[in-house]
């Protein structure tokens, strides 16, 4: 599905839920952008561990790296459309950091 918007061809992102970096960030607070309780929370994050971790527990994903965080609009550019499947976003974060902290672990 595609939708115009003033004169631009955007892509609809109806099945997909966004996912910034600055959601997993261990070094933010809750007001500055961090949505995991600190448990799950992550030190270093990048785009591509969130999209490998997505792809992992099976969900479709793909790096959007031209758009900025508005809060942290300074920070590095990016985020990541996860296809959740119906799932609510609070529990896919929460799988997606469990499954990053996973792979940490493992190297």
């Amino acid at each position: 599905m595609k939708t115009f918007l003033i004169g631009k061809l955007m892509r609809s992102r109806k099945p997909f839920l966004i996912f910034w970096p600055q959601y997993f960030d261990a070094k933010r607070s809750r007001s500055n952008g961090r949505r995991l309780p600190k448990k799950y929370a992550i030190e270093k994050i990048n785009l591509e561990e969130i999209q490998n971790a997505a792809r992992n527990l099976g969900y479709n994903a793909e790096i959007e790296r031209n758009y900025r965080y508005s809060k942290t609009w300074w920070d590095d550019p990016g985020r990541v459309l996860i296809d959740a499947k119906g799932k609510k976003k609070a529990k896919v974060l929460i799988e997606v950091a469990k499954e990053i902290r996973k792979s940490h672990s493992n190297t």
